[in-house]
């Protein structure tokens, strides 16, 4: 399997990276050519078909991870704990209906809830080797859907020398977003950022970028905490629509933000990372 090698700064493509099949591929080589390859991030080919995606196993980490999420605080009450009489509303016998000892029952308007949410550890679990199948599983639906891209590195100097500079305001004709290019003497680091998105055609697209260090460039995580899901207060046609943006490193990765997220963008110390980690003998 191979993709190309794209620079972060300008989007130039550098040469074409040789993947592994196990963990980009999803562990399924029949649907690529004879010779074992095909591209990605780029117009020469698609790569793999998509046969054999497991979609079970991205179901099962799904779930595993939402659990995650959930606070585990929910209750309802139960009989003793509802407000009301405790008194024998009806008498037991010569009504001619059903006999009933409390108005505080589930059936009645006001009573408790019958087998009802109580707090408690929501969270499930799976076997590891399971898990880790469903990353490669979403790392193969990126590849094969043409939204993995793979960069030199995203350690970027223009972007952390724009950290103490301050965003600026825009205003009447500024707002094109020709103007928002970054020239010697321009530090801004959302317009930083922002020119190399448009470089790698990322501009008003969700965005996962993986780094190969244990901790993400400190320079991009600021930078991309600046983009929002929020529309800005200037008129649409001027500048793209903006959407907020991940950057995390390859060890944290995990099976919700690959698929929740359009695009996934890697470098190459972090394809190197992801293949040490999940590549299958």
């Amino acid at each position: 399997m191979e993709c190309f090698l794209r620079s972060f700064k300008d989007g130039g493509v550098r040469g074409i990276l040789q993947l592994n099949a196990t963990v980009f591929g999803g562990g399924i080589v029949s649907g690529l050519d004879s010779g074992g390859s095909g591209l990605a991030g780029g117009k020469l080919g698609l790569g793999p078909a998509g046969v054999g995606l497991r979609t079970d196993l991205l179901h099962r980490a799904m779930q595993y991870e939402t659990a995650w999420r959930a606070q585990g605080t929910e209750s309802s009450k139960a009989l003793g704990q509802v407000r009301g009489s405790t008194r024998k509303p009806f008498a037991q016998k010569g009504r001619g209906k059903a006999r009933v000892g409390t108005l505080r029952t589930a059936h009645f308007v006001g009573g408790y809830a019958a087998h009802g949410p109580r707090p408690g550890v929501r969270a499930v679990d799976i076997p590891h080797k399971v898990y880790n199948a469903a990353i490669r599983a979403a790392l193969a639906a990126k590849y094969t859907q043409n939204q993995l891209i793979v960069v030199d590195s995203l350690a970027d100097r223009d972007i952390g020398l724009s950290l103490d500079r301050p965003e600026p305001e825009f205003d009447g004709d500024d707002l094109s977003l020709d103007n928002l290019s970054l020239d010697a003497n321009d530090y801004r680091p959302k317009a930083a950022l922002l020119q190399r998105l448009r470089a790698l055609d990322l501009v008003g697209r969700k965005a996962y970028f993986l780094c190969g260090d244990a901790e993400p460039p400190a320079s991009l995580t600021r930078a991309a905490d600046l983009f929002t899901n929020k529309p800005r207060h200037h008129p649409a046609d001027l500048l793209p629509q903006e959407r907020k943006l991940l950057v995390t490193s390859a060890n944290l990765i995990s099976v919700l933000p690959v698929l929740e997220n359009e695009f996934l963008v890697l470098d190459k110390a972090a394809v190197e990372r992801l293949e040490e980690m999940y590549a299958v003998e």
